[in-house]
Formats: C-alpha cells, sequence, structure tokens
C-alpha cells in the first residue's frame, strides 16, 4: 500500500491511499464520491471540485448507499402469499424513492458545486443505491463495477483530539480496497 499525504490544507488533512497492482492499463479519471449527509462528504465533494474541477475528460459519480430497511418491512422468514409479496415489495419501492427524493436536494447541490468548479454537468451522475452487503463493501463494489480510479471519502468529523481517526466505513474501505486509490478529504 502506498500513502501519499498532502499534508493540511486550509480545509482540512487530505490522505491518499492506494493499493494499485500496476496491470499497466491506462484507465480514464472516473471518481467515486461518497455522498451523505456529513460535512465530511461535503469536504470530499469540495475537494473533488479543487482538484479535478479543470481536468479534462474526468468523470464524477456520486454515490449514496441507503441504509438497510427499516424492520418493518424486513422479510420475518415465513412464507408469503403472492398478494403480500407484492404489496411489501411496492411498499419498499416507495420507501426507496422517498429515500431517494429526500437526497436530491444534497445531490443537486454537489452537481452544482462540481460544475461551478468545471467538470461538465453530463460528467456528474448520481447513484442511489440499497445496501447489499454493508456499505464500505458495496462502495468498493462499485468503484470497481464502474472502473473507478479513485474513491474520495471524507473521514468521520470527530473533533480536533481524534483528527486522524476514520470512521468504520471509511477504515473499512481503506483496508479492502483493491486497484484503486482512496483519497480521504476532511
Amino acid at each position: 500500500m502506498h500513502m501519499g499525504c498532502g499534508g493540511l490544507t486550509p480545509e482540512g488533512l487530505v490522505i491518499t491511499l492506494s493499493h494499485i497492482s500496476g496491470k499497466g492499463e491506462s484507465m480514464a479519471q472516473k471518481i467515486l464520491v461518497a455522498l451523505d449527509s456529513s460535512e465530511g462528504a461535503w469536504r470530499a465533494v469540495e475537494y473533488v471540485a479543487r482538484t479535478f474541477g479543470q481536468t479534462p475528460g474526468v468523470e464524477v459519480t456520486l454515490l449514496h448507499i441507503l441504509s438497510g430497511l427499516p424492520p418493518a418491512l424486513w422479510d420475518d422468514g415465513h412464507i408469503l402469499q403472492d398478494q403480500e409479496r407484492e404489496a411489501r415489495q411496492r411498499l419498499v419501492a416507495f420507501w426507496q424513492a422517498d429515500q431517494e427524493k429526500n437526497w436530491q436536494g444534497l445531490v443537486a447541490k454537489a452537481r452544482n458545486h462540481l460544475k461551478a468548479a468545471g467538470i461538465p454537468a453530463a460528467a456528474v451522475t448520481a447513484k442511489f443505491k440499497p445496501k447489499y452487503y454493508d456499505v464500505a463493501e458495496d462502495m468498493i463494489n462499485e468503484a470497481t463495477s464502474e472502473n473507478c480510479s479513485t474513491i474520495v471519502m471524507g473521514r468521520r468529523g470527530l473533533g480536533k483530539a481524534k483528527a486522524l481517526l476514520l470512521g468504520s466505513v471509511t477504515a473499512k474501505v481503506v483496508q479492502s480496497a483493491k486497484d484503486v486509490a482512496v483519497t480521504i478529504a476532511g
């Protein structure tokens, strides 16, 4: 693993970690940004805007992994009749659509910030995915399937005394990501 530290910037600490096997492939600059409502996630958006705003050909995916289903929507193990199964599927679809709607304002803000920095609107996509394994693993899987060269995410905002400690999702992405650089902005 290679670790580079951009040091303290006016916006905070930026650390880039990579575990890249050196396949010798030329990879387009595709960046996955972990997006949630935290300050750290917004710092990740700001970092991408500052660092890649004038980079030709850069593509950015804003990814939000939807949290697990509320307990009321869980499959409680009994065999469902067709009508019950269809009703539950409709409830789950409604819940997911409602979650996505709640994130649209944040996505619009991030898109506008990236566009203002010089990243074309057409180069920014947003994805909302339900949690399948866990947030970190789902994020890594998305970065891999989209051939992203970099994952940019915030670290957990724990205060100055714990400035170098990472949140559990961030730590797991750093430990598990292969063939992709991980940049922690915060």
